[in-house]
């Protein structure tokens, strides 16, 4: 079950402004770890209203002494959803129970939950002031009228009547506070359902959720609510308590001393942590207890759905030809991934000749096969001396050669030497010697990514052979006379890298699996069935 959270505070004259620049992170709260919370925030003022911050501390100035200068809802919001979604919520929220006749301005926070640092704690604050501005936000009265007490007999010399339903008697506030919990319940699960969610918060106190679940049967869910509901320990005390559990530790070896310490501290702060591990103990028993039901009930299902087949013989072959022509299929695909990433993996003899050649835009591959050629002329001058002796002696023709490979090899080598002296020289530079080490690393990494990735292709490739066997011995135990004939050629799907056809190839065999239990064409819902192809349980291949 998600958390739910939604209180309304009232807020005394003297307080409104620095309040509204608290929830805005506006005036001394606008820089630090507090601005950075702020997600978004907007506001329905007055025209004479420059900001939120102005409006309320007129507010301030203006309510009667002892007032109230503004009323505040706290709600908490999915962090299952996206800023965007949140902050339509919000605005639905103000329209089903605000209005743009009243004066309001609000802001979404969202900050790491205090004692989980992976979860995100995102909640508004919207403050409100009570006071029902019937002739529209453009024409209100000036602030010295504005905040009056209403005048029922002549409501223009008085300020504007404020709304029952937030300042009310107790009586009437707590009633109309009743319906507005229950409608944001509603909200937030009609969006978790529009979402596909599988989550419900709830606005009732534990003790209802426990009746309810009573009622229903549900033994499991009310040992789960039969909890102490939790306090909450304020943004101070929660540091400090945070604080204590990092510096000494929350596993189960240094539980005791950390709990000690937090009891030192606070009884409060204690009492919240015990809370919190007795909700997750619960939490997770509750999930054990489901999961193995639900596996137990799927086991039951599919046993009696595949005798129900096997009797009838609804089994086909095309379904056993598909799906092992697909499993084929994803072995072809791996092994021609496999010589593809082989083929991109840059030895590491190769790999300082690789990152001179990206850092000289392929000078230095060039200059290498202009060394080759300059060897090559070098041994073929070589040759003619030791043939014919000093050029002197030589026939015409040999000797027209030895000097037209004589130009050509002191051209290139003094070509070779300039450009080796200048790429010598910006390789032992410290912006060259830096980038030349960056590159390095970069390779190396892309070749260990590159060798995890064939890795896992091979993983993959003996699973998928020993899913082929499991296969054929489940169509034998279904049908002992049905005949297998593999075709040669199958549709491949397209080359991708390799964590994305491990992810597809996972998703086809498992559809194809369900294709085959789904043969009586019967509506079987989503989840609701096991294949179990061996005595081992299984999860990559249970749907």
């Amino acid at each position: 079950m998600a958390t739910y959270h939604l209180s309304l505070k009232n807020g005394k004259v003297g307080t409104a402004e620095q309040h509204a620049d608290y929830i805005l992170r506006e005036g001394r709260y606008s820089g630090g770890k507090r601005a950075e919370e702020l997600v978004y925030k907007d506001a329905n003022l007055p025209r004479w209203a420059m900001s939120a911050s102005a409006f309320f501390a007129c507010a301030d100035r203006y309510e009667r002494t002892n007032g109230r200068a503004y009323a505040e809802f706290e709600i908490a919001l999915p962090n299952e959803l996206t800023h965007e979604e949140n902050k339509k919520m919000v605005n639905d929220f103000i329209t089903a129970h605000i209005g743009n006749n009243k004066v309001w301005t609000y802001a979404i926070h969202s900050k790491p939950a205090t004692f989980d640092d992976s979860q995100e704690q995102i909640h508004v604050h919207i403050m409100i002031c009570e006071r029902i501005v019937e002739d529209g936000m453009t024409k209100a009265k000036s602030p010295s009228k504005f905040f009056k007490r209403y005048n029922s007999k002549n409501p223009q010399n008085g300020g504007y009547l404020k709304d029952r339903a937030l300042s009310g008697s107790r009586t009437e506030i707590a009633k109309n506070l009743k319906g507005i919990r229950q409608s944001w319940e509603d909200m937030v699960n009609a969006e978790y359902k529009t979402h596909g969610i599988d989550k419900v918060v709830s606005c009732k106190t534990l003790k209802a959720q426990r009746d309810i679940a009573a009622e229903a049967g549900d033994e499991d869910m009310v040992e789960f609510l039969n909890r102490t509901p939790q306090e909450h320990l304020g943004p101070a005390l929660a540091y400090k308590t945070k604080k204590i559990i990092e510096e000494n530790g929350y596993d189960q070896d240094n539980i005791d001393n950390t709990l000690d310490k937090i009891y030192q501290m606070s009884a409060k702060a204690f009492g919240v942590i015990i809370d919190k591990i007795q909700k997750a103990r619960k939490a997770a028993e509750l999930k054990y207890k489901k999961q193995i039901e639900l596996e137990r009930k799927e086991k039951e299902y599919s046993e009696k759905r595949l005798a129900e087949l096997t009797m009838s013989g609804e089994i086909i072959r095309k379904d056993f030809v598909k799906l092992l022509g697909s499993v084929n299929n994803q072995i072809k695909y791996n092994e021609s991934a496999i010589i593809r990433i082989e083929k991109t993996i840059t030895p590491i003899d190769q790999m300082p000749s690789k990152v001179l050649n990206i850092m000289t835009s392929g000078r230095f591959e060039k200059l290498q096969k202009e060394g080759e050629a300059i060897i090559s002329l070098k041994t073929r001058l070589k040759e003619i001396l030791s043939l014919y002796g000093p050029k002197e002696s030589m026939p015409n023709n040999i000797r027209a050669e030895y000097n037209e490979k004589g130009r050509a090899y002191r051209i290139l080598k003094a070509d070779y030497e300039k450009q080796d002296t200048e790429i010598r020289s910006f390789i032992s530079s410290e912006a060259g010697d830096k980038w030349y080490k960056k590159l390095m690393k970069e390779i190396l990494e892309q070749s260990k990514d590159m060798e995890n990735q064939k890795l896992n292709l091979l993983k993959l490739n003996n699973e998928y052979r020993e899913l082929r066997k499991e296969i054929i011995e489940v169509g034998r135990k279904i049908n002992p006379h049905l005949h297998y004939r593999m075709k040669s050629k199958y549709r491949a799907p397209e080359l991708g890298n390799g964590a994305s056809a491990i992810f597809d190839a996972r998703n086809d065999i498992n559809n194809l699996l369900r294709n085959i239990i789904n043969a009586g064409k019967e509506n079987i819902k989503r989840n609701k069935m096991t294949v179990s192809l061996n005595s081992r349980k299984s999860s990559e291949w249970d749907m």
